[in-house]
């Protein structure tokens, strides 16, 4: 269906920097529909700072349906994630992980130096928070990591770090992410299958779980134990 043409309107002001610098780079569809999103729904905000939450772009049905286009076959969940954190490492958004009522909402704002001010003053002041705060600030320190190394923290990877605190010891959790950087496979569904696997078969280095033997009679004995011993006794030629 063709478009049938741009409104009488005033346009949206955009800066020029966004033409120069940000959209000659960008390669990734999502990222480009993400950016041009964001600061048409920023553009029609009143007050200091604009921003905008995971939430209120999740929920966005115009976002939606750009970002459906990219890919029918990927979840709009992991587009959306896909494009904010591309725009993130750019340095066109900043990303706030800011704890409220209990959780941490990710809000995004354009990078300008109104916003960083802003976003600096705000880390001020959560380093000054009361010993009363402190546990909202160590959940943050873990989403930091995760976002450092692997990528953007969603409302439902927030929910499966929590539970992945409560089921496994905090240091599991930062070299199963370091694993997945040094494999170059930066995803949590890959985290989520090394702690598992450890939780399962244990590690050599952990104190937190007992190392289990290998089980010898287990290669050597049944239907293939020949083939087990002749690879062993070939190899020692």
């Amino acid at each position: 269906m063709a478009f049938s043409g741009f409104s009488t309107e005033p346009l949206v002001g955009l800066p020029p920097e966004l033409f120069s610098e940000v959209i000659p780079a960008i390669t990734l569809p999502s990222e480009l529909k993400v950016t041009l999103h964001i600061f048409y729904r920023l553009s029609r905000q009143r007050g200091t700072p604009r921003r905008l939450s995971w939430d209120d772009l999740a929920a966005d049905r115009t976002l939606r349906r750009s970002l459906r286009s990219v890919s029918r076959l990927r979840p709009l969940e992991d587009l959306l994630a896909e494009g904010l954190d591309a725009a993130v490492r750019r340095g066109t958004l900043l990303h706030l992980a800011l704890p409220a009522d209990g959780r941490v909402g990710n809000w995004y704002v354009v990078n300008t130096t109104a916003n960083r001010a802003w976003a600096e003053q705000l880390a001020r002041a959560q380093a000054t928070l009361t010993p009363a705060s402190e546990p909202l600030l160590e959940r943050p320190s873990l989403l930091g990591l995760y976002e450092q190394n692997i990528g953007l923290i969603t409302p439902m990877l927030v929910d499966e770090l929590r539970d992945a605190e409560e089921r496994y010891p905090r240091e599991w959790i930062e070299e199963a992410m370091r694993e997945a950087v040094r494999a170059n496979a930066r995803s949590w569904r890959y985290i989520r299958k090394v702690l598992e696997r450890w939780a399962t078969h244990g590690r050599q280095d952990a104190a937190h779980h007992a190392e289990r033997p290998i089980d010898v009679e287990k290669y050597t004995g049944g239907a293939f134990g020949d083939l087990f011993r002749r690879g062993s006794d070939e190899s020692d030629l």
